[in-house]
């Protein structure tokens, strides 16, 4: 079953960044709000023609439908604009909140949102069949300069568990 989930810059970067942001569309109709994109596309075309990789293909499944933009009626203003906001639209819609950074993560998680952060979605590739467990272990292993230990230890508990369900 594919959900909507509202994503936060946080999760769009680390997951790029790893390589794994086009699986997000095999689990989610991915929606995101104005603050959302305008911190990952952080460049102006004004100042320079630079784009980072994380914005480019943030553009491209934009243009081909696969991100798309939806706004809250409030905001949470807690942390940055970009969690607010994404924060903000997970409450109000009753959605997954795609985000990586600790903190909001852990507040999101007591207004009762249920979130996904780059290291469990990490375990949910491997666990539906769609990567190896090297591959996932790999992976959380990139993800350590930045992403809380805290998450990327508790993926890895949920990955051992899995592989060992798998194995017996």
């Amino acid at each position: 079953m594919i959900l909507d989930a509202s994503l936060d810059t946080s999760f769009w970067n680390r997951a790029s960044a790893i390589g794994i942001a086009p699986y997000l569309f095999h689990f989610f109709r991915v929606h995101y709000c104005a603050a959302v994109k305008g911190e990952i596309i952080t460049t102006d075309p004004k100042e320079t023609a630079l784009i980072y990789p994380q914005a480019m293909l943030f553009r491209v499944f934009e243009e081909d439908g696969r991100l798309m933009q939806t706004e809250p009626s409030f905001s949470m203003n807690r942390f940055g604009v970009g969690e607010a906001f994404a924060t903000a639209l997970a409450f109000e819609k009753g959605w997954p909140l795609l985000i990586n950074d600790s903190r909001p993560l852990q507040f999101a998680r007591t207004l009762n949102i249920s979130c996904v952060c780059v290291p469990d979605f990490c375990v949910m590739l491997f666990v539906s069949g769609r990567i190896t467990l090297a591959a996932a272990q790999g992976y959380l292993k990139r993800l350590t300069p930045t992403t809380a230990q805290s998450l990327l230890e508790q993926a890895e508990r949920m990955l051992l568990l899995a592989a060992d369900s798998a194995a017996g």
